[in-house]
């Protein structure tokens, strides 16, 4: 038995509950859970919380489905899967691009926009209930620690 590997995993396993990633990790699993039961409760039984990634990036004139994946930071494979179940829960339409014939234009239907303003209603809702939580104060404070993440990770956010 290696003692200083005993240890060194000892040490990282009483730092694991309160590490980032950890925290991180809790916290999205619960925002998709409120999410996904929010939606529910406002009707949307058939809907796949992993398809909220590729809606929300869809631009009110419509999206080149290049672009989209792009935007969603997903796959066009993943996104070709995505749009089929979008599609077909008649949240968007697709039609060919007028100069490119190669790609697609997405956009949203009614229902999709429905959808769109549901559930940022929904995410509102989360950020009270968070906010309720931790004070106003603190809410802000994570937001712009968060925020100061997100954009020197990624600038084109």
């Amino acid at each position: 038995m290696n003692s200083s590997l005993d240890e060194q995993l000892e040490q990282h396993l009483a730092q694991r509950q309160h590490s980032l990633i950890r925290m991180l990790g809790l916290l999205k699993k619960d925002m998709d859970c409120r999410i996904m039961q929010k939606l529910q409760q406002k009707g949307y039984n058939n809907f796949k919380l992993g398809d909220l990634v590729l809606i929300v990036n869809i631009e009110p004139e419509g999206t080149i489905n290049n672009e989209l994946a792009r935007k969603a930071r997903i796959t066009k494979q993943a996104m070709s899967k995505v749009v089929k179940n979008l599609e077909a829960g008649g949240f968007i339409h697709t039609c060919k691009h007028a100069s490119d014939a190669r790609a697609a234009v997405i956009s949203l239907t009614d229902e999709g926009k429905k959808l769109i303003i549901c559930a940022a209603e929904s995410f509102e809702e989360i950020q009270e209930e968070y906010t309720h939580i931790v004070g106003a104060e603190d809410a802000v404070s994570l937001k712009r620690v968060l925020s100061k993440l997100v954009f020197s990770l990624h600038p084109q956010c």
